[in-house]
């Protein structure tokens, strides 16, 4: 295994840790403050076409600010894992059910309607960890690192996670993909 592989492994024990640490409250806090903060950004006020994610239980939830944008009128979609590091979107209305899906996440159905990347215009990103200049660190499964390249020019991608997911520098190699805004509960970073 490579240097950056290893520093990878080490910082997502780290801050898979960080992140467990979080009461059910706290989470919850931290989910709707961010929310209030992705709905102020000029980018998302005219997002119509949303791909958003299901949440871990140690995850910043996005439940509230899908809630706020589905509010706005926007479409929901979610990813379903379909594949190794390959995902299929799905056009999700308010009351689907949801089905648990690799490694027990919640996804949609195969039978809901699907999506394709060039449909979006704003796409929530989890990750392990962010840096300042906006790179992300992932589960490892390459998953977003294989989708964030397939999506159009218009689409602003946006990390969310706790203050304590922000680190001095994630480790990179060449194929690890950055998103263009992280937004934790307390700040606002943007891809230089």
């Amino acid at each position: 295994m490579g240097e950056a592989a290893d520093s990878k492994r080490e910082l997502r024990a780290r801050a898979r840790a960080l992140r467990a640490a979080h009461s059910p409250q706290s989470r919850q806090a931290a989910s709707e403050g961010i929310a209030r903060r992705v709905q102020d950004l000029p980018e998302v006020s005219t997002a119509c076409a949303v791909l958003a994610y299901a949440a871990t239980p140690e995850e910043i939830d996005p439940t509230p600010l899908v809630a706020a944008l589905r509010a706005r009128g926007a479409r929901i979609a979610l990813p379903r894992v379909c594949g190794p590091g390959a995902l299929a979107l799905h056009w999700v209305k308010d009351d689907e059910v949801l089905v648990s899906g690799h490694a027990g996440i919640a996804e949609p159905a195969e039978s809901c309607a699907w999506a394709a990347p060039e449909d979006f215009d704003l796409v929530l990103v989890p990750g392990v960890a962010f840096d300042a200049s906006c790179a992300r660190l992932g589960f490892g499964g390459g998953f977003y690192d294989a989708l964030l390249p397939s999506l159009p020019a218009r689409a602003t991608t946006v990390g969310l996670a706790y203050d304590e997911q922000i680190v001095p520098q994630v480790p990179c190699e060449p194929h690890d993909e950055h998103v263009a805004i992280v937004v934790t509960p307390s700040a606002v970073f943007r891809r230089p």
